[in-house]
């Protein structure tokens, strides 16, 4: 039977980073498989994924939960019919968990795969926020979660961290909480999250949101100097460019690649050594797609 691990979390959380890490940490003789489904038209992820030579599916422009399910059990049907150990699932940030049991309920699927672990990023910096703003999608996420792995703890006190996860418990009682600095993630903590839930017992969804974000992908050839796109930074944060909730991309500054990574109202950027063309991505509520795109056009 094949492996599906599902890596599930809000708007940039940190899913792909973990994925990242999960690969990293994995048995090399195990063939594995990703699939990545992008909320907004173009997955900037799959870029940054694909520069590590595994092989990736991409689902963009919608979510596998709702407008993209048909082609997402395609997919899926598709990667099965080969020579698979593992599947690794990042759904898109504002993905109904629960929605997903539906397609395993598929016997042409289940026959060949099951759902290995569901582990669930959570931001710790912007736990209160997403929970207050954002509760349906978060607390989908958090509630069918085999594992519940907290990101960017190195940012705050045990205090704070702590505060998170007793939020986390009153969501979800019986899941384990990871919220040590990913830094100090072993091998062996990873495949604990992934293996320690074989028997995960499938959930009825009876829950139905609409995903009422806008979006904005595309590619750009447009030279950016880092401070430019500082700048572009903190208009989002100011809310120059409508609610941006979510950007990602990479872009050329002139004489290298530079990778930017931005959540309500934080940001960071870092040199992205294997980029080669520039794409980015916005996902949030009433964006002035306009102005985003006379910038990066």
């Amino acid at each position: 039977m094949i492996k599906f691990d599902i890596i599930s979390g809000f708007l940039g959380a940190g899913k792909t980073t973990l994925v990242k890490k999960v690969l990293q940490s994995l048995n090399s003789d195990e063939k594995i498989v990703l699939i990545e489904n992008d909320f907004g038209e173009i997955n900037v992820d799959r870029e940054t994924l694909g520069i590590e030579g595994f092989e990736v599916y991409e689902l963009s422009n919608g979510c596998v939960c709702c407008k993209l399910k048909g082609d997402f059990l395609l997919t899926l049907k598709q990667i099965l019919s080969q020579n698979v150990d593992r599947i690794i699932f990042e759904p898109s940030g504002i993905f109904i968990l629960g929605e997903i049991f539906d397609i395993f309920k598929d016997p042409e699927i289940s026959c060949k795969c099951f759902i290995n672990s569901v582990t669930t990023v959570v931001d710790a910096q912007n736990f209160s926020k997403h929970q207050q703003g954002y509760s349906g999608f978060f607390e989908n996420q958090i509630s069918y979660a085999s594992t519940l792995v907290i990101s960017k703890s190195q940012f705050l006190n045990l205090e704070q961290v702590l505060e998170v996860e007793e939020g986390l418990r009153t969501i979800n009682l019986t899941a384990p909480i990871i919220s040590k600095d990913w830094s100090k993630l072993s091998n062996q903590d990873i495949s604990n999250f992934l293996n320690v839930n074989p028997e995960y017992t499938l959930h009825e969804s009876k829950l139905f949101l609409a995903h009422n974000f806008d979006s904005l992908g595309l590619k750009t050839s447009r030279i950016l100097g880092v401070e430019k796109l500082k700048t572009i930074l903190e208009t989002c944060k100011n809310g120059g460019y409508g609610g941006v909730v979510r950007g990602k991309g990479i872009v050329n500054t002139g004489n290298r690649f530079y990778e930017f990574n931005y959540v309500d109202g934080q940001y960071s950027i870092s040199e992205s050594t294997d980029a080669t063309t520039g794409i980015v991505s916005f996902i949030g509520k009433n964006l002035n797609k306009d102005k985003l795109t006379a910038i990066f056009k």
